[in-house]
């Protein structure tokens, strides 16, 4: 094809104002995950801080909790829930095997199939089943998604919204049965974790019930990684020790200063990678946008390898609760949470995320950083390249900050992302020199009534 010269010339001056918007961080569209769902068994990666997909690379988990997926959504639902979560770039999902009390018809499906052919017996599992909940799994792997999946989930305190009486009273051998069936069932599907417990650490004489069947699952499927879900404030290794099967560390709580236990599983040893796994979901515990973000922010930069959100009703699609709600499931799929988790990722996908280790001893932010939940973490990779800090949000007014540049290892671009619209305002006087210090002021108003920003400082 033949192209004029001023044809050329506009082709080029069309490129260069791309490359140039890049550069000045104009807001882009989510990207949907596009990875085989063959290259989605993840492992830990070798220094112990991550997870990485079949081809080596550093996998950020960005994740929903859809708890109900298998047992309260039909098909035509599954794919409009799966194929909004993969355009906004969620890759993991918490989900749960068997249902208890959070859907309309549990523990069985929509059309009416049972888990067990005798109920509550874990010895006596429905092929049908399985096998459904396994084209459930599949399909989500379709969408480029992994599916962090709770085999037995145990529910709050033990009690009626889970499964953990019915296993105490089966014993171990029926339990066993039921965790060589399932590692025998799903092992095939490379899109799985396994989540162990579930709302509930059970006293030392009752863990059996965890460390039994994921024995079990592990002797059929010493594949795929495992974690564990446990009591509220707490992390897996906290509640379950050091086990064999435990590959992923986690954080779950409600803690108004939740970068506190996070950084607390940053610093343990041995060293595991740990996600925040559970805190405030949108639309409960009278929780704001900003808090939604705050969690997460304070997640990335305190050294987890991704974190999961969760929104009511979206965690049981629209069945019985624990909480009322504003918005039935569809439309919370685009609520502010989902699109602020949307522009988190965008932000740091496009950076050595994994590389980052939370700052402790307050060295490149050395004023201005806050209390309580106020805090602003910051985290920056060894090689004085890059350094990220959230600002939380304090309702109104700018914060004053003092940044140290002298460990950075060439000039410094500096920049501020709004976490709202993912924007990018450049600093005046950006680039700066990388020796002394820098006095700061965040922007106000992000356009939302909040005023939590995120400060770039790029030497790369």
């Amino acid at each position: 094809m033949k192209i004029s010269f001023r044809g050329w010339i506009t082709a080029l001056i069309l490129s260069l104002l791309v490359l140039w918007s890049a550069g000045r961080g104009c807001a882009a569209a989510p990207k949907a995950s596009s990875e085989p769902a063959s290259d989605l068994l993840l492992k830990v990666s070798g220094n112990g801080r991550y997870l990485v997909d079949q081809k080596g690379n550093p996998f950020l988990v960005v994740g929903d909790s859809p708890w109900s997926l298998i047992v309260q959504l039909n098909e035509k639902d599954r794919e409009t829930y799966l194929a909004d979560r993969q355009k906004r770039g969620f890759n993991s999902l918490i989900v749960n095997l068997l249902e208890h009390k959070f859907t309309t018809r549990a523990p069985n499906t929509l059309t009416g199939l049972a888990p067990f052919k005798t109920p509550g017996d874990f010895s006596t599992p429905n092929d049908a089943y399985f096998d459904f909940a396994h084209q459930v799994v599949e399909q989500a792997g379709e969408h480029g998604m992994v599916v962090w999946l709770a085999p037995a989930y145990l529910g709050y305190g033990g009690g009626d919204e889970g499964f953990f009486r019915e296993i105490k009273a089966g014993g171990r051998e029926k339990l066993r049965a039921y965790g060589t069936y399932i590692g025998k069932r799903f092992k095939d599907l490379p899109n799985i974790v396994w989540i162990l417990g579930g709302d509930y650490t059970p006293e030392k004489p009752d863990q059996w019930v965890v460390n039994e069947l994921a024995t079990a699952i592990r002797e059929e499927d010493p594949t795929h990684v495992m974690t564990a879900h446990h009591s509220p404030e707490s992390s897996a290794v906290t509640a379950f020790g050091e086990q064999e099967w435990l590959a992923i560390n986690t954080v779950y709580g409600y803690e108004k200063t939740l970068y506190r236990p996070l950084l607390a599983q940053y610093v343990r040893k041995p060293v595991h990678p740990f996600v925040l796994l559970e805190t405030t979901y949108e639309d409960e515990h009278d929780s704001t946008p900003d808090l939604i973000r705050r969690q997460a922010y304070w997640a990335m930069l305190a050294g987890a390898c991704g974190q999961f959100f969760g929104n009511n009703p979206i965690w049981h699609f629209d069945g019985p609760t624990l909480f009322p709600f504003k918005l039935p499931w569809r439309q919370a799929l685009g609520a502010a949470g989902s699109r602020d988790m949307a522009l988190l990722r965008e932000l740091f996908i496009h950076l050595p995320w994994q590389e980052l280790a939370p700052e402790v001893n307050h060295s490149i932010l050395t004023e201005g950083y806050g209390s309580d939940t106020a805090t602003a973490l910051t985290a920056s990779t060894a090689d004085g390249r890059l350094s990220i800090t959230y600002i939380p949000s304090t309702g109104k007014g700018v914060r004053e900050l003092t940044v140290a540049l002298d460990g950075f290892a060439k000039p410094i671009s500096a920049r501020w992302y709004n976490p709202t619209n993912g924007h990018f305002v450049e600093i005046d006087g950006s680039p700066y020199a990388h020796h002394g210090t820098q006095r700061l002021r965040s922007p106000d108003d992000n356009g939302t009534g909040a005023n939590d920003w995120v400060l770039v400082l790029d030497a790369r």
